[in-house]
């Protein structure tokens, strides 16, 4: 398996933090920070002008290629210690905890059936995303499922479906977070080759129970489509943000690329 490094650019000094609710405003749990991924921190996130020439560059070499970004959580408990730790997915699913101070890998993650998806054109570009707990993470895998880790030890606490053809539906935009939720997103493979549909999933965080889907193409129907059963095809939602969420209505806003556009049951080329 050909491997890829991560580079990190490491502050080369300490921060003393108290608190938990310091830590956590120090973390970056998600793509672009928050539910609505304004990348737009409130507080001080630690690098400044003054300190920035004290970047240092680190390389770590990881099991597998990461077209992702990675998440950060500063002072999290993981085997028994703490440490700032970085958390990413590879392109077939494996998730990784990595040391940010001297890039240990902490844990790894490997989802079943890896062999068969490695190498293959089945892969994931989703960003995992942090429970504001800071005790669990979520992560997509190419074989169309989420799956709740637990950040101390990388252990599988839930896996749930999101698809019912993951060799034509692939999970590419980032994950969300947001009131209990994992919010997920669909999409089609290189080719747009029929058939998918694209969908946005909405998740329990607690059980992973599959709570709500929104079809980009047939929304009539409440449930996970057999792609094979709709005439559409091609409406994915494939953008590096995924769903974004209004923090003060609960609104989610989606873009979707192709399909067919009807305003009634199908929602091709729109923002949403």
């Amino acid at each position: 398996m050909r491997k890829s490094y991560l580079v990190l650019a490491l502050l080369a000094f300490g921060l003393a933090a108290s608190a938990q609710t310091r830590e956590q405003n120090r973390d970056w749990p998600r793509f672009g920070w928050d539910p609505a991924g304004s990348d737009a921190p409130t507080v001080d996130m630690g690098v400044g002008a003054e300190n920035v020439g004290s970047l240092v560059r680190q390389q770590v070499e990881l099991d597998g290629t990461v077209d992702s970004s990675p998440i950060y959580l500063r002072a999290a408990t993981i085997g028994g210690a703490t440490h700032d730790a970085f958390f990413v997915t590879t392109s077939y699913g494996k998730t990784i905890a990595i040391d940010a101070k001297d890039g240990t890998v902490l844990w790894e993650y490997t989802p079943p059936g890896y062999e068969d998806l490695a190498g293959s054109y089945l892969i994931t570009n989703a960003t995992p995303v942090a429970d504001p707990d800071r005790r669990f993470l979520y992560a997509a895998a190419p074989d169309g499922k989420i799956r709740k880790l637990a950040i101390a030890d990388g252990r599988l606490v839930w896996s749930t479906a999101i698809t019912r053809l993951p060799r034509r539906e692939k999970i590419a935009s980032a994950l969300n977070f947001f009131n209990g939720r994992v919010i997920a997103a669909t999409d089609g493979y290189i080719g747009d080759t029929p058939p998918y549909q694209g969908h946005v999933a909405i998740l329990d965080a607690d059980g992973g129970k599959l709570l709500h889907v929104w079809n980009s193409l047939g929304s009539d129907r409440h449930e996970l489509l057999d792609p094979a059963t709709y005439s559409e095809s091609d409406s994915g939602i494939w953008g590096r943000a995924g769903v974004v969420v209004d923090e003060a209505s609960g609104d989610l806003f989606i873009a979707t690329g192709n399909g067919l556009w009807d305003g009634a049951a199908n929602w091709g080329d729109a923002v949403i």
